[in-house]
This record gives structure tokens, C-alpha cells and sequence, in this order.
């Protein structure tokens, strides 16, 4: 089978020259090294918000828990489930 090859051209030279440019600057600017995404300080700011979330739902599902308990279940004491 025959491989082909694109043939640019002068505009087309410089479009592919264009995208590398942006490719790498895009690289540059937002991946590591290994390919990872760099997540600089908005990272934090997004992680804060979320546990600030996760903190409010799960103390509200506690406190609807805790009520819930207190309303409808009563402890028992050790042995009283024993038949006399």
C-alpha cells in the first residue's frame, strides 16, 4: 500500500507552522512534563469550593440522621434482648 503525504503549499506551511505555535504554547501553558494537567492555584480554589459543599451536605444529612434517631429509635440496654 502506498503512504501519502499532505502537500502544504506556502499557505499551507504556514497554517501547520501557525498550529504547531499554538500547539505548543497550549502545551506549555497547561500540561507537565508527563502529559498531566498543571492546575496551578485554580485547582485549590475549585477543591475548597467542593469540600466547603461536601462539608455543608454531609452535616446536613447528620443532623437530619441524628433527628431521625432521636425521633424513632431508643437504645437498649446490654441483655435486654435476652428472653428471661
Amino acid at each position: 500500500m502506498s503512504e501519502y503525504k499532505l502537500k502544504t503549499g506556502k499557505l499551507g506551511e504556514k497554517i501547520v507552522n501557525a498550529y504547531k505555535g499554538i500547539e505548543d504554547k497550549f502545551v506549555d501553558t497547561f500540561l507537565e512534563e508527563d502529559g498531566s494537567l498543571k492546575t496551578g492555584g485554580m485547582a485549590e480554589k475549585a477543591t475548597s469550593a467542593y469540600q466547603k459543599i461536601e462539608d455543608t451536605v454531609v452535616g446536613g444529612y447528620k443532623k437530619v440522621e441524628g433527628a431521625f434517631v432521636e425521633a424513632f429509635l431508643e437504645q437498649e440496654e446490654d441483655g435486654a434482648d435476652e428472653a428471661p
